[in-house]
């Protein structure tokens, strides 16, 4: 075996473990611990300061768009922002309004209350913002994702935080396929290469490198862990999801789906409409309150209510 047949192989080896890697890390510790998931762990009620948005953080593992739709949502059943529909030319889209109530001290948890800060900083007066310029959210958004990810952690519900950490995993990602494309592009068309074979085998082994850079991308995302305890609460968090599934299926409006209580904690149709984004369900919230609006006009909420679920 020439030398270079060596360096190819060796090459290949390492292409392997590169794949083998990410794959091996959450065989050891990204899983989640196993629990029964069943109807009969619902709990009596949340923990403290247990919002929606972080409900959807430790039933989807990390935060992810629908956590930041559920703490606007809990922001607007606290009457701090309202969602104003936009005209038609602008598409199924809500823009977003600071309403009158500005309470002196917020009576929430930190996050949600650093969320609702970052807000009014940035729309000021007259306290509106165009769907279109709610990009100029993002950094709070990233800011309140973090936060949630922190007090996660801090309650012992995940080992890490899930962004963080999936960061560390997408750097490494990124530069094994820097490597990969080095290897297949300007390597193996440089002078040291002295034949087609051996340019052939060099871009291949770049070709193996972006793979195993894809290959850690991929798992990245599954990186993040919950803990035996944080288990069980997504475990229960799931049972609910699926109780609240089957009680909008059988109402006829959103007061109907209060007074059955799926959630028991959860006493005002707003709260309703913020756990029910947090547990995915805005499809079949939304089709309840169309159902609604046509029942009854005066169904107590405003007929721009679908578009509330277009807003980021």
């Amino acid at each position: 075996m020439t030398e270079f047949q060596m360096c190819l192989v060796a090459g290949a080896a390492i292409d392997i473990a590169l794949v083998v890697l990410p794959v091996c890390m959450w065989l050891w510790r990204g899983r989640d611990p196993h629990f029964t998931d069943d109807d009969s762990v619902l709990m009596p009620s949340p923990p403290p300061d247990f919002t929606p948005a972080l409900a959807s953080v430790v039933m989807h593992g990390s935060a992810t768009r629908t956590t930041v739709s559920a703490g606007l949502m809990d922001l607007a059943s606290h009457e701090l922002i309202a969602f104003r529909p936009e005209p038609a030319a602008v598409g199924h889209r809500a823009g977003l309004d600071l309403t009158p109530h500005q309470p002196r001290k917020l009576d929430l948890p930190a996050p949600e209350a650093t969320l609702y800060t970052s807000i009014r900083s940035v729309m000021g007066k007259p306290g509106h913002l165009d769907s279109i310029l709610l990009g100029s959210l993002s950094h709070a958004f990233g800011e309140f994702t973090a936060a949630l990810d922190e007090v996660a952690v801090q309650r012992g519900w995940l080992h890490a935080r899930p962004g963080r950490l999936i960061h560390r995993w997408r750097i490494l990602a990124g530069l094994e396929v820097c490597v990969g494309l080095i290897l297949a592009g300007w390597i193996s068309r440089s002078p040291a290469v002295s034949s087609d074979i051996e340019a052939i085998g060099v871009a291949a082994l770049g070709l193996g490198t972006v793979f195993a850079g894809a290959a850690t991308f991929v798992v990245s995302g599954w990186m993040p862990a919950r803990t035996e305890d944080g288990a069980m609460l997504a475990a229960m968090l799931d049972a609910y999801r699926r109780t609240l599934e089957a009680t909008i299926a059988q109402a006829k409006t959103l007061e109907q789906v209060v007074v059955m209580r799926p959630l028991p904690w959860v006493g005002t149709p707003a709260e309703e409409i913020a756990w029910s984004v947090a547990f995915g369900l805005d499809r079949q919230i939304d089709g309840l309150l169309t159902q609604s609006l046509e029942v009854s006009e005066s169904g107590g909420w405003p007929t721009g209510v679908r578009d509330w679920f277009s807003v980021i």
